[in-house]
């Protein structure tokens, strides 16, 4: 498999990793058959000063729901074990380092992007998965998208609330992306991911912006059509199959005797493979949320 298309790996990663928000009316739907209703909506871990107060219609689908589901466990990946597991498995074994997968050019660039952040002696220990994610994270933390996410928001708040939480995979699933990413293509997936940068800020914009406006298609060309053309193999076990296999779970939500809501990342709900569509395929309804004046 080969990187070729800069805008698709970086922007990608971030969607994988930290999902992307949706606003206004736009930001969540109602599923239902008869009298049954889910809620389903797209998230961000983390946020900037702008993005509060978030959404009514957030707040709303909260109050109005029994149980939260979010696409993993954020309880489990906050405690130090997972912390423990992550790096272990994020880390070159002794004797291995990421300067040993890259060849010279990339090393050099890679080195210049870090020369004002931290030295290359602690970036050499790191898989490029973790290298990319330190990259998105100081790109964030540039643009002031530094405080608390839609889930982490919608955690605690589940938790003070004593409401029923549940998660569509497992912490150890999505952190095997995270091992893997790259593997065989470190080059590729650093050198696009470093051009990448210097469009972030905008590509962030266009997809906020098409999440306003409810623009589903913009979102499918924005970000997933390249790696449907580009990367099949990708789209199909990161897409494809993932939602396919919460596909069932969210089903037997619908059809439970409450009224919950699920939360997951933004490409989960875009296109003909996404959970929109395949819960429109199996006969739900789908309309927007709509808030309800005065609350």
């Amino acid at each position: 498999m080969k990187f070729d298309k800069p805008i698709f790996s970086f922007t990608f990663i971030i969607f994988l990793i930290i999902s992307f928000p949706c606003f206004a009316q736009t930001s969540l739907w109602q599923i239902s058959k008869g009298d049954n209703i889910l809620y389903l909506g797209g998230t961000i871990h983390v946020l900037g000063e702008e993005d509060y107060p978030l959404p009514v219609e957030y707040e709303q689908a909260f109050s109005e729901s029994q149980k939260i589901i979010f696409e993993t466990d954020l309880g489990l990946a906050k405690e130090p074990e997972f912390a423990k597991k992550l790096m272990a498995q994020m880390l070159y074994l002794p004797g291995e380092t990421l300067r040993d997968v890259l060849d010279d050019k990339t090393y050099k660039r890679l080195s210049d992007y870090f020369s004002d952040e931290l030295p290359m002696a602690q970036i050499d220990v790191l898989k490029p998965g973790m290298v990319v994610i330190m990259m998105s994270a100081i790109e964030f933390q540039r643009m002031g998208m530094v405080l608390m996410g839609v889930d982490e928001h919608f955690w605690i708040l589940a938790e003070q609330d004593g409401k029923e939480i549940g998660a569509l995979e497992t912490v150890d699933e999505q952190l095997s992306f995270l091992v893997n990413m790259g593997k065989g293509n470190e080059n590729e997936l650093i050198l696009n991911s470093l051009d990448d940068l210097s469009k972030i800020k905008l590509t962030i914009e266009q997809i906020r912006s098409s999440w306003r406006s409810g623009d589903m298609d913009k979102m499918k060309n924005i970000i997933l059509q390249d790696m449907i053309d580009t990367y099949p193999e990708l789209y199909q076990s990161l897409i494809v199959t993932r939602n396919m296999n919460w596909l069932p779970y969210i089903e037997t939500l619908i059809n439970d005797d409450k009224t919950d809501l699920v939360l997951v990342g933004a490409l989960h709900l875009v296109g003909n493979d996404g959970l929109l569509q395949l819960l429109r395929n199996n006969g739900y309804k789908v309309d927007y949320y709509q808030a309800s004046k005065g609350k």
